[in-house]
């Protein structure tokens, strides 16, 4: 009887989850019991995900970082996401698939995640998909040409953007004042304006207001 893996993809492209699915299933089909679904947006994939749980849990997560958020969940983006399947299903690993190679988003999703997987997307063909597919399985880690570059090269720097830093960036790009944001994240206003500063100073903004720091934290991959 053949192994079955349980697999869920995350990304808000059908035509990209289809590709994926069909170099696993036209490599691997007859060898392995392949079951896998799709989600489409951050609350699609922690209802699943969450669902799972009361039955067998995905063996492997695919995910995307730039994904529709849960704001209900307060699930803002892909980086999110990862950070509560590592909470409720530590069992599952993660190839995080991603168009971003900035040092430090690479860097915060590295410490942030943990991921057994990590790919730049315009790195990967169908043979390093599989490669990739079959390392993590087998309880491996796997990392592109990309990663291991900056790894290599001690690139990546130290900074870290945490989930408190992320919701204030993603309700600043959503038009809220800096004053009305200490009844969203539960802070004070003067913490709230100390990691603004921090987050400038992370991402390298050095002078300009909201708009300034939204276009950077955008252009880095944080929104």
């Amino acid at each position: 009887m053949n192994e079955s893996i349980k697999i869920l993809m995350v990304d808000d492209h059908p035509m990209i989850l289809d590709g994926y699915k069909n170099i696993l299933n036209k490599s691997l089909g007859e060898k392995k019991n392949l079951l896998i679904d799709f989600a489409f947006n951050c609350e699609d994939a922690f209802n699943k995900i969450e669902t799972s749980l009361n039955t067998s849990p995905y063996h492997l997560i695919y995910l995307d970082v730039s994904l529709p958020p849960a704001k209900k969940l307060k699930i803002l983006c892909g980086e999110d996401l990862g950070i509560k399947i590592r909470e409720i299903s530590p069992q599952s690993k993660i190839i995080i698939m991603t168009m971003y190679s900035e040092n430090m988003r690479i860097y915060n999703l590295m410490k942030n995640i943990k991921p057994e997987g990590l790919l730049i997307k315009t790195d990967v063909n169908p043979l390093e998909f599989l490669s990739s597919f079959e390392k993590v399985i087998a309880g491996n880690l796997y990392y592109s040409q990309t990663i291991n570059e900056m790894l290599r090269n001690q690139f990546i720097n130290e900074l870290v953007l945490d989930p408190i830093d992320r919701s204030i960036l993603f309700h600043i790009s959503k038009g809220v004042k800096t004053k009305d944001l200490a009844g969203i994240v539960n802070l004070s206003l003067p913490a709230i304006e100390k990691r603004k500063r921090n987050i400038k100073e992370a991402i390298g903004v050095k002078q300009g207001g909201d708009l300034v720091l939204v276009d950077k934290a955008k252009e880095l991959g944080f929104l």
